[in-house]
């Protein structure tokens, strides 16, 4: 049984509203001041001229957020799920802008960043990160403050310094479906001098391991009692485990009071069955007029409803997915006087591979593999500096990633089809100048003035090998191509307090990104024709507010996005989506309203809310010369997503406290694809989530030790949704959110 809330959500908001501010002379405590460092220093989110969600580690803790996708419920139009297909390929999208291809070939419209570096490619994107700190998800373009120009917005992640103190931490937990999952940590505290003319040295060192079995079992099935003669013994025994290992080493050396070097390295490794691809729809039709009606029929025998996740399907060709990221970043940063500059080097590797059976039987129609092995490098140097009335910081980045791709498929393999080994790749460079000032007015002190300036360039050089084995070579193709485009985009930003509680702004931004060449292109012709930048202009006001003594914090924005030339990338049906097509199709309008609500009810009594609410539009659609604008829909933009969360100090004794944080979300029906036809088979209908922790914190075990028992619960209500399909034509296959998931953790501190 499936809940669905009948009652509307602008209601809802204004309900909640309305109860903490009811509530909320009863507070004695104030809302936790979030420091976020979004413009690259530190200073209170409310202050920040940006709209902009912080989790800090307390939340991260809370809601069990382990890699990017566990945000996905926690922030209003903010939409992330795995690229389909796979568990580790990440599909963000923030206020309507995203990238749905997960193709190396394609840049992300929004920025991904740990640490302040940049991380190339989504695909990948989906990785455990030890020593999750803090999370910014900063919504609009960015670009005058971050070293690459993103479109739809960024995502920081970033992670804990070494610690002043030896302190050791030791997590295990053990949970439903198999799952058991070890952490641990350790730091060194000040080293002291650690050599000649050599200052302090902190190190920390961080080791995760989860494991669970598979969510769905991979079964033999023949409905036909063993009359079809092209069922194959199943591929492997279970669907969607995880075997996750993540590392990371962390050392920081103040060498003189203004001069430290921070060294990080991080690796994540993932090695693990695919996801379930469960077939929701044949189309009969298609197989009729292609002289495979027989086919059509043997594939139905399969079908299961689009609303309802199944427990088990049967493959033949499902094998494996294996990520393994990593990375080394070196910052440097020194300090003179009311000045700091910082350097920060960065290189970054991604080996991704993946063998799937999507067509969701134990028949032989599509089977796909990809091989990538990518890697970038980047170099960034950053001047920071202000007084009262002035704050600055000007930089220059520069970005090299090179990247191969190997994706043999297969398609109708069971009548003996062999394999296309299409393969593709990129050699690319980017260099950015950027800078930013914020000015107050020395006789208008209530009154902030914010501009910033960035020129990009961008060279690509790309090929693309298409072998057509299936075809004995008929329109096969080698080419390489090679472009560069350059860009001046800006920001205006002015702020005004009204008072000491509240200030509001009003923003002007522009974002852009490159243009490139098609690294799934189905032909020479539309390989070779390279795409065009996609721009936008946006405008934002917004509010960031405390009443009530701190206790409660109201933040809104509103918001136009003005795009034109933009990208789209449709995989053509038929071709088990190994092609597509790569346009600039035209112009959109987004609009929408975020509402960021919390409250401190009681001293011991927390709750926060949000909302989102998005108008999507096409102001022109070119396809083939003719504008479409009315047949086309807009991927990944639900129009209304919410979320409530709660914290509560249960109880505070001497042997201990009692938490509790339970948190609920919902996200309307939307659409992964920009063809209506496709869509007509891949809705995503509208679905809620409930989350839940109870803790048992602070249990003393010895005058340096302490326990913490903790037990949670993910989707706690088994709500059965789909988080993203692939339409063939032929037939569609969907991926599934993750079902009911419980355990228990204990952690000891040292």
């Amino acid at each position: 049984m499936h809940s669905r809330k009948n009652t509307p959500l602008f209601t809802a908001i204004a309900t909640i509203t309305g109860a903490l501010i009811a509530h909320g002379a009863m507070a004695e405590a104030v809302l936790e001041e979030v420091i976020v460092t979004a413009q690259k220093r530190q200073q209170s989110l409310q202050d920040a001229p940006i709209a902009i969600t912080a989790f800090g580690e307390a939340d991260i803790d809370a809601r069990g957020i382990r890699d990017v996708h566990d945000l996905a419920l926690f922030a209003p139009n903010v939409q992330i799920a795995p690229a389909p297909g796979g568990s580790t390929g990440a599909t963000i999208a923030i206020r309507g802008a995203t990238t749905i291809n997960p193709a190396i070939t394609w840049e992300p419209t929004v920025g991904l960043y740990l640490d302040g570096v940049f991380l190339g490619k989504n695909l990948g994107g989906i990785f455990d990160i030890a020593e999750l700190q803090r999370v910014e998800i900063l919504r609009g373009p960015q670009g005058t403050l971050y070293g690459k120009n993103t479109l739809g917005g960024a995502v920081n992640l970033i992670t804990r310094e070494p610690g002043e103190e030896f302190s050791a931490r030791l997590e295990a937990s053990a949970g439903n479906e198999g799952y058991t999952a070890l952490k641990a940590r350790i730091d060194s505290g000040a080293l002291g001098q650690v050599g000649e003319g050599l200052g302090e040295l902190k190190l920390s060192l961080s080791y995760s391991d989860r494991q669970r079995d598979g969510f769905y079992d991979n079964v033999d099935a023949d409905p036909t009692g063993g009359f079809n003669p092209f069922v194959n013994s199943r591929s492997n025994d279970t669907f969607s485990d995880l075997d996750s290992q993540a590392l990371r080493l962390d050392a920081l050396l103040h060498v003189t009071d203004n001069f430290s070097a921070r060294y990080s390295y991080d690796q994540s490794k993932r090695d693990q069955a695919p996801t379930m691809g469960q077939l929701t729809d044949v189309n009969q039709f298609l197989f009729d007029i292609s002289n495979l009606g027989f086919l059509g029929e043997l594939q139905s025998l399969y079908v299961t409803p689009e609303d309802q996740r199944a427990d088990a399907i049967s493959n033949d060709q499902s094998n494996y997915e294996k990520s393994d990221v990593s990375g080394h970043a070196l910052t440097l940063t020194w300090q003179v006087g009311d000045l700091t500059f910082k350097s920060l080097t960065a290189s970054r590797e991604t080996q991704w591979d993946d063998h799937l059976d999507l067509d969701g039987t134990p028949m032989n129609l599509f089977t796909s593999q990809r091989h990538i092995d990518y890697e970038q490098f980047s170099q960034e140097f950053q001047l920071l500096g202000g007084n009262d009335q002035l704050n600055y910081v000007a930089g220059v980045y520069y970005f090299a990633e090179k990247g191969d791709m190997v994706n043999p498929i297969q398609f109708f393999g069971l009548f003996g089809a062999p394999a296309d080994v299409n393969e593709y790749g990129l050699d690319n460079t980017s260099y950015a100048a950027y800078g930013q000032v914020e000015w107050h007015p020395e006789q208008m002190t209530d009154l902030t003035v914010t501009a910033g300036l960035r020129y990009t360039n961008e060279d690509k050089d790309q090929y693309i090998y298409h072998p057509n084995t299936s075809s004995g070579g008929v329109g096969s193709f080698d080419l390489t191509a090679s472009d560069s485009w350059s860009n001046t985009t800006g920001t205006l930003i002015v702020g005004y307090d009204i008072n000491d509680s509240a200030n509001v702004y009003a923003k002007v931004a522009q974002g852009w990104k490159a243009g490139g060449f098609n690294g799934e292109a189905p032909d020479a012709e539309s390989f070779l024709e390279s795409y065009d930048p996609e721009e936008v202009l946006s405008y934002e006001l917004g509010l960031k507010s405390r009443f009530m003594d701190g206790r409660l914090q109201v933040n809104a924005a509103a918001f136009m996005n003005d795009i034109s030339d933009m990208q789209f990338s449709v995989f053509l049906e038929g071709s088990g989506g190994a092609a597509s097509t790569v346009a600039n199709a035209g112009a959109a309008t987004v609009t929408g309203f975020e509402l960021e609500v919390a409250a401190q009810l009681t001293e011991s009594l927390r709750i926060g809310a949000n909302y989102g609410y998005l108008n999507t539009e096409y102001d022109e659609f070119i396809e083939l010369g003719q504008d479409v604008k009315y047949q086309k829909d807009f991927p990944y933009a639900p129009k209304n997503t919410a979320s409530v969360d709660l914290d509560w100090q249960v109880l505070k004794a001497d042997w201990g406290t009692v938490q509790a944080h339970i948190d609920w979300s919902h996200k309307d029906d939307y659409v992964p694809y920009t063809n209506k036809d496709q869509n007509l088979t891949s809705t995503i209908a509208a679905y809620e989530v409930v989350n839940a922790r109870v803790s048992i914190e602070d249990i003393k075990l010895g005058n340096d030790m302490q326990l913490r028992v903790s037990a949670w619960g993910k989707n706690i209500f088994d709500e059965e949704y789909r988080e993203n399909t692939i339409p063939f034509g032929f037939w569609t296959v969907s991926y599934w959110g993750q079902p009911a998931t419980y355990g228990v953790d204990l952690r000891v501190d040292f």
